[in-house]
Formats: C-alpha cells, structure tokens, sequence
C-alpha cells in the first residue's frame, strides 16, 4: 500500500473541519433555509440552497437601494397652520406705470437730460443709416431697441432718479398698530415706518414702505395708503417714443407684497392697483422651514448685498442673479439692467445697452454677443447650491387684490392733509417750546382753519397760489406739485390697503422622507421577508464563535468523528437512493 501524502491529509482535515462549522453554523442560526441545507436529499438541499442565495442576493441589492436613497436626503413639505401666531408685516413696494414725474418734463424742456423724443430720433437715425448701409438685420434690431428700459440704461443714474417720482407722490399714509391709527401726510415721518427709493430700468423709482424692525412689523395689521397718478401722460415731442412698449404699457400702480429687507420681484409676483379705486391686498403668510442636508445645505445666516445705493437681505435667486451679474461685468464689460448691480454703471463699464452719445457698433455687438452666452442656463446652474444656498428660514406671502370703486373726493384728500399736518406742527411746537401757548405755533392756525371751516367742500383760492403769496397757514393744494394742475378727477389718485387677512400663518417645513429610523424598520423588514434575519442572530453568531472555539474533550472528538462518519454513509445511501 503506498503512503498517503501529508499535504492530502491535511487538505482533507480541512474541509473536514470547514464542513464541520459549516453543520455548526447551520444548527446554530434561525437563518431560514440553512437549516436544511447540511441534511435531507440532494434535491431538496439544492432547492434550499437556490432559495438562500436568491433571498441573500435581493436582500444586498434592495438594502444598497434603500441606502443609496437616504444618502439623497430626499425631503417632503409638511404643511400646518399656526393659529394666533402672527408673522412679521411684509414690506409693500410701490411703482409707478407711468414712470415720469413733473420735474422730468421742466429738465426735457431745458435741454439738461435727454428726452425720450430725443432719444427715439437718435435711433431712427441709427436704423436709417443702417437701411442706407443694406444692413437690414442691424436696421430691424435697432429700430426695436426703442424702449423706456434701453432708453433707462442711457441715462445717468443720478438723470433716472430725477426723472422718477419722488415721496411727494404719496399724499396721505395711515398705519394701524396695537389697535392705534396713526395718520401722517408725510410718510417718511410714518412712526415705525421707513421707505425706502430705488431705481427700477422700467419704472424709474420705486417705492418700498418697510417696517422699521421685528417688534414693529409684529404689531402692525394695516398699512393704507393714498398715491397720486402724477402728471397725466402727454404726447408732445419729449415723449414720442416707446412704440415696442405699447404690449406692457398701463394706468396705475404695480405693487409688490414682500419679505422685509428683501428686494422686490416686481416681474414675478407684481399686482395691478387701478387708479380712481380702492385696491385692498390681502396676503396669507407662508412661513418655510428649511432641511439642513448634506445634498441640499442652507443658510441660517448670510451676507446682504449691493444694488446701486440699495442694501438688501439675502435671497437664493438674487444671489445667482448677482453672480451672474459679475461675470458679465468681467467678462462682457457691462451691467445687465435686469440682475442686481453691484455698483454703479461707468464710461468704461456702463450697461449693456448704452448707445448714447455715440454708438460703437462693434462694441456693442460683442457685448450683446457676450451677453447671450452669460444669460445660458449653466451659468445659474454653477451657483446654485455651491456657493448661493437657500436660507433656511424665510416667508413668502401670498398674495391677492380686491377692487371697488374708490368714493373719496379731493377735497377730503386736501382737509385730511391740513388736519395731519396742522397735528404736526402742533405737536413738535409744544414739545419744544414748553413755556409758550400752542396759539402761537403754525400748526395750530391750520388745525384752526380747519375747525372754523364751514364748506369743507370748498378748498380755499389761496391753496392754488404760489409759495411767495400764499399765506403760510394755508396748505398747496394737492395737485399742483405734483401735476401741475387743480383738476378734481379722482382717477389721479389711488388707495392701496394691506390688511392682514388673520392671525394665522401657514408653516411648511422640511422633513426628510426616509429617515434613519424608517430605514431600519424597512431594512428589517425586508430581512423578515426574504431570509427571516432577525435581531437574535447577533446571539446565535456569538454561539456559533463559542462552539466552534471551544476545545474538544477526547470522547467529543471520538463522538465527533463517528458521528461524521456516520453522516456520510447515511448520504451515500441518500445519494444511492
């Protein structure tokens, strides 16, 4: 008989002993299908065993899918209403459809900023030169650049504020705080109160009226306010331009309800006030709350930035629009009328559309060219999300219109402003001049007039005189300062009213759709469902460890192996059958 090699025996012994936990492991676990895979026919055994392995096998890939989905962050919006928990009054923004103010007209006349008359004929020139040129495509690009936006972007800034309305274009304002009205004539002055002017390429000057901070904006529930139309719209030869603007041109107001501090998107959530009505907005506050996650992070605090003189309140989309607005600084020299500025716009960098003194064509193509390629949608897409992150928390509001028909008459507007103003006066008389009668103070000879006069209905002749004439008690009347006439024609004003609708607010908050805890409980289930994996395994692998480690006595060896041998004749004969 030849000698049986060593490496054999001991390759033998091996998978003896791998055969032996393997029987161990089995015996331990609870693992469904395992059990009966080290005994019983062959058949059945491999049926277990494809069952094992195709269990085993969905159990990784569905478990690596539910996973790969929590890594998303993938997060739902839960929506509740907060009864009796006000939000902070918004900001109203206020512009003008008819952008012009009585000014503009005496500056058009003195030659000292350019007039859209004047402006709309440089560019006939432009196109006719071009037509004598055979250019017809520059001819019929030009010739639609004759807008008040282009014609906003070759003024001066200095030139657009002094065309635009100015505060005087709001005659009355009354705020209702804590259950208190206060009415004042002069809105700047409004207790609680800022506004804020900015410069808008399609309205000139806007108007924000803005509470002054979180306690004020907290005890308001009513801001009304009464805005003059300014002059009515002419068609002498200073204004004969615009013909592209014809699709968007209105009567009235545009009027934007907003966050406090932020600026305001007049293009996407601009209403329509008509002049001669009573237009109540009313808003519903939505507060958001922000998920915190590593694929969707968010700013608890950020930096405000810059448009012209104006300082803002982080917002998510004015920040990609920034970003962008750089670039095309940079790389195209110009500002984009349309995104914020961060400075102002010079000679060497002035906006996109400057065509006034004197046109460069080839310059201004390339801006344009330049300017196409920075507006692609990649651009935004490289900020958002790295570096401009929504703010965590922040409100919109929702916002609606009513309208009537506004029954006020001008002479209510002049007493109502007289009163306010003679209230005044009379008030900062007394505070500064303790030891003297209040007779004595302006402020009190017009509260008199007002109280002595028997025919309110009759605003007085001296109203209409100018500054040097007129008695110092009586009040100018209304319109003259602003256009130029003593028309009585209520469509020259407008009454805007922001209310609160109630108390409540509407609070939608994040929250992640698969969290941790339902990932465990999905992944178990799905261990239930496939192999029956349980939390007792952990106990039957720390058995399995015990048992294969434990030293065997002599007569367990002894036992062991006849136990062994005894398997293996009984699957021959299995095998056999």
């Amino acid at each position: 008989m030849e000698p049986i090699p060593i490496k054999s025996d001991s390759r033998k012994s091996l998978c003896r002993r791998l055969r032996n936990l393997f029987v161990l492991f089995c015996r331990c676990t609870t693992v469904r299908g395992l059990g009966k895979l080290w005994q019983g026919p062959k058949f059945l055994r491999i049926t277990w065993a494809i069952f094992v392995v195709s269990m085993m096998s969905v159990l990784i890939i569905a478990v690596v899918l539910l996973i790969v989905d929590f890594l998303n962050y993938d997060v739902g919006v839960h929506t509740k209403l907060l009864l009796d928990e006000p939000s902070p009054f918004p900001s109203l923004t206020i512009c003008h459809h008819y952008p012009f103010s009585l000014q503009a007209r005496k500056l058009w006349q003195e030659k000292k900023v350019l007039s859209p008359g004047q402006f709309n004929r440089y560019m006939r020139n432009l196109t006719w030169t071009s037509l004598l040129n055979n250019d017809v495509n520059a001819a019929e690009a030009i010739t639609f650049y004759d807008s008040l936006s282009v014609y906003y972007q070759n003024l001066k800034p200095e030139e657009a504020v002094a065309l635009g309305h100015d505060y005087k274009i709001f005659l009355n304002c009354m705020r209702v705080a804590s259950q208190t009205n206060i009415i004042e004539d002069d809105c700047r002055v409004l207790s609680g109160y800022k506004v804020k002017q900015f410069s808008h390429h399609q309205y000139l000057n806007c108007h924000t009226f803005e509470p002054e901070n979180h306690a004020e904006a907290l005890s308001t529930s009513f801001l009304s306010l009464i805005v003059s139309m300014g002059p009515k719209e002419s068609s002498g030869p200073d204004e004969q331009a615009f013909l592209t603007d014809v699709f968007e041109q209105a009567k009235g107001l545009r009027v934007v309800v907003h966050e406090p501090g932020t600026y305001p998107d007049l293009e996407k959530f601009g209403l329509h006030a008509e002049p001669g009505k009573l237009n109540e907005i009313g808003y519903e506050p939505v507060k958001w709350t922000k998920m915190n996650t590593p694929t969707r992070p968010c700013f608890h605090t950020a930096p405000q930035y810059n448009d012209l003189d104006g300082v803002y309140n982080y917002t998510h989309e004015q920040c990609i629009l920034l970003h962008q607005q750089k670039e095309i600084i940079d790389e195209c020299g110009c500002h984009y009328v349309m995104n914020p500025r961060p400075y102002f716009p010079t000679e060497e960098k002035p906006y996109c559309g400057k065509m006034w003194p004197r046109m460069d064509t080839e310059k201004f193509v390339n801006r344009l060219n330049c300017i196409v390629g920075k507006l692609n949608i990649s651009v935004k897409q490289k900020y958002d999300g790295t570096v401009c992150q929504p703010r965590c928390e922040y409100y919109t509001y929702e916002s609606s219109i009513s309208i009537t028909k506004w029954r006020a008459h001008p002479w209510q507007l002049y007493w109502l402003r007289v009163q306010t103003q003679g209230v005044r006066l009379a008030k900062a008389f007394a505070e500064n001049n303790t030891n003297v009668s209040i007779t004595e103070s302006l402020g009190y000879k017009m509260w008199q007039r007002y109280l002595g006069e028997k025919n309110l209905g009759k605003i007085p002749v001296e109203a209409t005189w100018n500054n040097l004439a007129r008695p110092p008690d009586i009040l100018r009347h209304i319109n003259l300062d602003i256009d130029g006439s003593v028309s009585t024609n209520s469509d020259g004003f407008a009454y805007i009213v922001l209310k609160r609708k109630s108390q409540n607010t509407k609070d939608n908050t994040e929250k992640l759709v698969l969290t941790l805890n339902v990932l465990v409980s999905r992944i178990g289930g799905l261990c239930s469902v496939t192999i029956g994996i349980t939390a007792a395994c952990v106990v039957e692998i720390i058995e399995f460890i015990y048992y294969s480690n434990k030293p065997k006595s002599k007569d367990q060896e002894k036992s062991s192996r006849m136990t062994g041998n005894s398997d293996q004749d009984k699957e021959k004969k299995r095998e056999a059958v």
